[in-house]
């Protein structure tokens, strides 16, 4: 069976888990049902990874975006956030085996909004994401063949330089599992403003976007930590 498909199954299945333990969750009483109007300004801060891009890299797969996030929680509504990655791929075509590598750094930052409004450890979320990326690569083919003078080369294109901006717009949910642990996924429809490539033409892909174009999807799988301040101001 192909890597990705064994991949997209692993996320397929902690992804309908999720609901399941959304369910059990709602079933709480007490504390844990209360408002969200009722939490602490500050709740603390929160780190994660993200299964997909190193599931992808664990099973050799042709590209993969890496990245662990920090946020910041207020009010249980509203969520900065800090996402950093590193963004690979070696892809070579089917019509002239030629090849394409790139591995850089990425970034992106923006907000979360909690439209779940009981603290029972659900979340719903609604945000939007900037991203960035500045980046070097590689293009690479074995037989070039000149058309007038019927000559065979060899090319090699390295550092090449590009730089992209985009937007995301981001859907996702997230729940507790124990303590400070939580589980979520999000879908991501991103939007490039803008792009700035080599002469020799742009990447196949780029680092932190995925699949080079105007638009595309992308989604994350994240195991998150809780830590810092209770999201819930102390009952009295």
């Amino acid at each position: 069976m192909h890597k990705e498909k064994i991949y997209a199954y692993i996320c397929i299945l902690l992804i309908s888990l999720l609901p399941a333990v959304a369910n059990a969750k709602d079933k709480t009483t007490g504390e844990e049902n209360l408002i969200a109007d009722n939490a602490a300004l500050f709740g603390g801060v929160a780190v994660s990874a993200d299964f997909v891009g190193f599931s992808m890299k664990l099973l050799d797969s042709k590209f993969a975006n890496m990245e662990v996030a920090g946020r910041l929680n207020f009010l249980e509504k509203y969520f900065p956030i800090v996402e950093l990655g590193i963004g690979d791929c070696t892809k070579t075509g089917s019509e002239n085996d030629n090849t394409l590598s790139v591995t850089s750094p990425y970034f992106r930052v923006g907000m979360d909004y909690n439209f779940n409004r009981k603290m029972n450890g659900n979340r719903l979320f609604g945000g939007v994401r900037y991203g960035y990326s500045s980046y070097n690569y590689d293009f690479h083919i074995d037989e070039l063949r000149d058309i007038y003078y019927g000559t065979i080369e060899t090319l090699d294109l390295n550092d090449l330089n590009g730089k992209n901006q985009w937007l995301e717009l981001v859907v996702g949910v997230e729940t507790k599992l124990w303590s400070i642990v939580r589980l979520g996924w999000s879908l991501r429809y991103k939007y490039k403003i803008k792009q700035k490539a080599s002469e020799y033409g742009a990447p196949w892909f780029v680092p932190g976007f995925g699949k080079n174009g105007t638009t595309t999807f992308g989604g994350t799988v994240n195991l998150t930590f809780d830590i810092g301040k209770s999201a819930r101001k102390s009952m009295k």
